[in-house]
C-alpha cells in the first residue's frame, strides 16, 4: 500500500507540473509573449548579424507557425555590406515598418537560419501602415538583403542571379516605399506602393505601385495596377486577377492589360501586350532575349504564360517600313532559354537589319565611324557585334516571309524568302535559305560562331536560273527593238544567271570579316544578250557607238559570260571575268581589297570588227569605295591621239587613220576562258 501511494502522488505531482506547464504556454501565448520581446531582438541580431527591433508595442505567437504584431520594425543592414545611404550620409535600414501583422511558416525561419536567402521565404500574410525598404546590391554580388555567410562569387561569364525577393500570400501595405541600387543588374529603383485588399470592390481596392530610376544607364519608369485580392504568390491555388503594367526603359515601351495569378514569378498570365522601342536589341536586354540591332520598331498581340513557359501570338510587327507577324513560344524552364516560332509577314526590308551588321539605321544619317589610323572614309561597318548575348538563349525559327525588299529599285525582290533560324551553344545559322525571285532561286546557308577568339563567319550559297531582264531593272531606252512602247525597254543584259558561293571570314565586325575573307564564287549567264552600245562604249569605238545611239541599240548574243573569282585574306582576284559577244570580247583583270577598301581593275574590250575610230583603251576602275575613281590608259590614249593630231596636219582625212581598228577575228574568248579556269 505504500508504494501505491508514493506512486500516484508522484504521479500527480507530474500532471500537476504538465498542467502547469500548458497553463504558463497557454497564458503566455494568449499574452503574446511579451517578455520575449528583448530576448528575441538580441537573438535575432546576432543570427542575421544586423540590427533587429521590435516594438515597443509587441505580441508574439508561436502555435503552428510564428504570427508577430508589433507597433514598429526596424531591420539593420550588416556591416560590410553594401547599404543605401540619406541625405545626411547616414546609412539607411533595409526595412523599417510601423503596425506590423506578420505571419511566416517555421520553414521559412529555418531557411533564412541557414543562409538561404529572401528567395527561400515565404510570409504567409503581412499588414503594414508604412513600410519602407531598401535594397542594396554591389556589382560583386555582395547585398544587404542576403543573409547567412558570404556565398562565393559567380565568374564573370556566368549567368547573373535574379534578384531575390520574398514570397508572400497575402499582403496589406498602406502606404509603402521601395529604393533599390544593384551595381549588378545596372539598376536603381525608388518606387511607391499600396494595397487595400480589405476593401475589394472600392476605388482604391487591389495594388498600386509606381517607379523610377535608371536601368543600364537609362531612364526608368514604371507603372502597376492591380485589382481585387492580390496574392503576389499564391502558389497552385492563386486565382487571376486584372492588371495594367506600363514600363519605360532602356528607350523600350511595354505595356500589359490582362490577367494575372501570380505577381512576383508570373507563373500564369493571360494580356494584351504592346511593346515599341529604339531598336530589338535594346528591348531584348530588357526581356532577357537575344534580338537583332534594328530600327525603331513596333509590336502588339496577346501573350501568355503557364509555369515556365511563355507564348506570344504577334498580331502586328513593324520594324521601319518593314510588316511582320509570327508566333512564339519561349522556355525558361530550360537553360539557356529557347525560343521556337514561326517569323512571317508581308514585307521585309533587308536595310531594316542593317544596325545588325553595325551599319546606321536607315534615314538616321549617321556614317560608320573611321578606326584610328585610317587614311580614307570607311564603307563598310565596323561595328562590333553584340556576341556575348548569342549564349544568353538557344532559339529555332521558321522564317516565311512573303516578300524581302533588296532595299534597292534596281533589283527585283525576294519573293518569297523562307529560312530557318538557329541558335545554339553560340552558333547562330541560317539554314534552308530558300529566297526566289526574277524566276529564279537562291540556296543555302549562313552561320556565324561566336565561340572562337575570333568569331567564325561562314556562307554557303547557290543560284540558278534568275532572268536577269528581270532582276536587274534599269532599262535601256535607246533599245530599238522596244521604240514602241508596248513593253518596256529591256536592261542593257539579260539571259539566265547561275552561280555559286564558299565564302569564310572571322572578326568581330561586318569589315573584319570581309577584311579576312577566303573562298571564292563562279558567275555565269547562259543564253544572254548584251547591249551593243555598252559593248562599242567599253571599247571606246566612237564610230559604231554613235551609229548605235543614231540607229537604236542592237542585242548582241553572248557566245560566253562568266566570271569566278578567288578571295584570300579579303583580296578579291578574278581567275576569269570574260563576256564575249560576235562584235566584241570584254575581259577584266586586277583585284579588290576588302580589308583596305580599295579598288585596282582594268576592263578591256577587244573588237573583232573593222571600225574606223576606236580609241582602244583599257579602262581602269581605281580608288577606295567611298571615292571610286575611273579612268583611261592615258600613254595608249595619248600615243593615239597625237598621232591623229599631227596626220591632221598633214591632211585632215589621214586624222582617223590612227583610230582605225581592223579586228582580231578572235571567236575562241569562251574557249580561252574556259582553258584559263582549268589550269
Amino acid at each position: 500500500m505504500a508504494t501505491a501511494f508514493r506512486i500516484g502522488r508522484a504521479g500527480r505531482w507530474l500532471l500537476g507540473a504538465l498542467a502547469f506547464i500548458v497553463l504558463a504556454l497557454a497564458l503566455c501565448e494568449a499574452l503574446g509573449w511579451r517578455f520575449l520581446r528583448d530576448p528575441l531582438q538580441s537573438r535575432l541580431s546576432t543570427a542575421l548579424q544586423r540590427e533587429v527591433r521590435c516594438g515597443p508595442a509587441f505580441r508574439l505567437h508561436l502555435l503552428g507557425s510564428v504570427r508577430l504584431a508589433c507597433s514598429e520594425i526596424f531591420l539593420g543592414s550588416p556591416a560590410g555590406q553594401p547599404v543605401l545611404l540619406d541625405e545626411q550620409k547616414n546609412p539607411r535600414p533595409l526595412l523599417h515598418a510601423t503596425d506590423v501583422r506578420v505571419a511566416v511558416p517555421y520553414a521559412s525561419l529555418f531557411a533564412l537560419r541557414r543562409g538561404e536567402g529572401l528567395e527561400a521565404v515565404d510570409i504567409t500574410a503581412l499588414t503594414v501602415q508604412t513600410l519602407e525598404a531598401n535594397l542594396a546590391q554591389a556589382e560583386d554580388g555582395r547585398a544587404n538583403f542576403k543573409f547567412g555567410p558570404p556565398k562565393p562569387p559567380k565568374p564573370d561569364t556566368a549567368e547573373k542571379e535574379p534578384i531575390p525577393l520574398p514570397r508572400f500570400g497575402e499582403l496589406q501595405v498602406r502606404q509603402g516605399r521601395l529604393r533599390m541600387e544593384d551595381a549588378q543588374h545596372d539598376l536603381s529603383v525608388d518606387g511607391q506602393l499600396s494595397t487595400d485588399e480589405g476593401s475589394a470592390g472600392g476605388a482604391n481596392a487591389g495594388l498600386r505601385a509606381e517607379a523610377t530610376g535608371r536601368w543600364r544607364n537609362q531612364p526608368l519608369q514604371a507603372r502597376l495596377e492591380a485589382g481585387g485580392v492580390l496574392p503576389l504568390v499564391g502558389g497552385a491555388n492563386a486565382q487571376p486577377v486584372p492588371v495594367k503594367l506600363h514600363v519605360e526603359a532602356a528607350q523600350t515601351l511595354v505595356d500589359l492589360d490582362g490577367r494575372v495569378a501570380d505577381l512576383m514569378s508570373l507563373r500564369a498570365l493571360e494580356a494584351d501586350f504592346h511593346l515599341k522601342g529604339a531598336s530589338l536589341a535594346g528591348a531584348g536586354g530588357f526581356l532577357s532575349l537575344t534580338l537583332p540591332t534594328t530600327g525603331p520598331f513596333e509590336m502588339r498581340g496577346k501573350v501568355s504564360k503557364q509555369e515556365a513557359l511563355w507564348h506570344a501570338a504577334v498580331a502586328s510587327f513593324t520594324v521601319g517600313t518593314s510588316r511582320l507577324h509570327g508566333d512564339f513560344d519561349f522556355d525558361t524552364g530550360v537553360k539557356p532559354p529557347r525560343l521556337a516560332g514561326t517569323l512571317a509577314g508581308e514585307r521585309l526590308a533587308l536595310s531594316d537589319l542593317a544596325p545588325a551588321l553595325g551599319s546606321a539605321a536607315q534615314g538616321s544619317g549617321a556614317p560608320t565611324p573611321r578606326p584610328k589610323g585610317t587614311p580614307h572614309q570607311r564603307v563598310l561597318p565596323d561595328k562590333e557585334f553584340d556576341l556575348p548575348s548569342l549564349g544568353a538563349m538557344q532559339a529555332d525559327v521558321r522564317v516565311d516571309l512573303a516578300n524581302a525588299d533588296l532595299g534597292t529599285g534596281a533589283l527585283e525582290d525576294f519573293k518569297p524568302l523562307q529560312g530557318r533560324i538557329l541558335l545554339k551553344d553560340r552558333v547562330l545559322t541560317l539554314q534552308d535559305l530558300v529566297a526566289r525571285t526574277a524566276g529564279g532561286e537562291m540556296r543555302g546557308a549562313i552561320a556565324l560562331d561566336s565561340r572562337p577568339k575570333q568569331p567564325l563567319w561562314k556562307a554557303d550559297l547557290r543560284w540558278s536560273d534568275v532572268q536577269l531582264e528581270r532582276f536587274v531593272k534599269p532599262r535601256n531606252p535607246t533599245a530599238a527593238e522596244h521604240r514602241g512602247g508596248e513593253q518596256p525597254a529591256p536592261g542593257y543584259v539579260s539571259g539566265i544567271l547561275g552561280g555559286q558561293a564558299k565564302l569564310q571570314g572571322a572578326g568581330r565586325s561586318t569589315a573584319a570579316m570581309l577584311g579576312s575573307l577566303d573562298g571564292g564564287m563562279d558567275l555565269w549567264i547562259r543564253k544572254g544578250t548584251l547591249s551593243h552600245l555598252v559593248m562599242e562604249a567599253l571599247g571606246l569605238d566612237l564610230a559604231q557607238a554613235l551609229g548605235v545611239a543614231l540607229s537604236g541599240d542592237k542585242r548582241l548574243p553572248l557566245n560566253c559570260a562568266l566570271v569566278r573569282v578567288q578571295v584570300q585574306d579579303g583580296l578579291v582576284r578574278p581567275q576569269a571575268a570574260v563576256f564575249d559577244t560576235s562584235d566584241s570580247t570584254i575581259v577584266a583583270d586586277g583585284e579588290i581589297s576588302l580589308a583596305q577598301e580599295r579598288l585596282a581593275l582594268t576592263v578591256a574590250a577587244r573588237p573583232k570588227d573593222f571600225s574606223p575610230l576606236t580609241l582602244r583603251s583599257p579602262v581602269h576602275i581605281e580608288g577606295t569605295f567611298a571615292q571610286p575613281n575611273v579612268r583611261l590608259e592615258k600613254g595608249r590614249l595619248a600615243l593615239k591621239l597625237g598621232a591623229a593630231a599631227a596626220l591632221a596636219m598633214v591632211n585632215p582625212l589621214a586624222a582617223v587613220l590612227p583610230l582605225m581598228d581592223m579586228g582580231e577575228k578572235d571567236k575562241a574568248g569562251c574557249q580561252q576562258a574556259l582553258q584559263k579556269l582549268q589550269r
